[in-house]
């Protein structure tokens, strides 16, 4: 059994508290946040949003599924796999570097597929986070489909 040490019992704990803390903050917000212009508009799948073009946004192929990221003004950032909506949630979290740089707090966006694994987006360090977290998705699903419950929101 591995020995747990007086730093990982800190570290691993105030990680729990921030992204517990967060969640509240990020479950009110999502709960009073208004829909955006145009949303249900069938002809988009995502919702209708209007976007000015990033150069972060994508829309290609990846592993034989349809993979699109909107980078949105109002940071509500948008995905959709194979032209079904993935539903993202914003959560404040630790993230413990690979390459042996400290730990920070910063901003990790999951999914109903990547709920304990956050996905850092839109910061210095990870321009390509929207691309990173609809690849983990789909390596997640394999050869399955997003059900259409993927698209609905929830909070923390």
């Amino acid at each position: 059994m591995a020995k747990t040490n007086r730093r990982d019992v800190l570290r691993y704990g105030a990680a729990g508290a921030v992204t517990a803390a967060t969640a509240v903050v990020a479950g009110q917000e999502l709960a009073s946040a208004e829909p955006p212009p145009g949303a249900g508009d069938p002809k988009n799948p995502l919702g209708g949003l209007k976007n000015v073009l990033d150069p972060r946004d994508f829309d290609e192929v990846f592993k034989g599924k349809k993979i699109r990221g909107l980078h949105n003004q109002r940071g509500r950032n948008e995905l959709t796999i194979n032209n079904r909506r993935l539903a993202l949630t914003e959560i404040s979290t630790l993230f413990v570097p690979a390459d042996g740089s400290p730990p920070y707090v910063g901003v990790g966006w999951i999914s109903a597929l990547n709920h304990y694994d956050p996905v850092e987006i839109d910061s210095s360090r990870n321009r390509e986070g929207l691309r990173k977290l609809a690849r983990k998705v789909v390596d997640i699903l394999g050869d399955y489909e997003l059900a259409d419950a993927a698209a609905d929101e929830h909070g923390h």
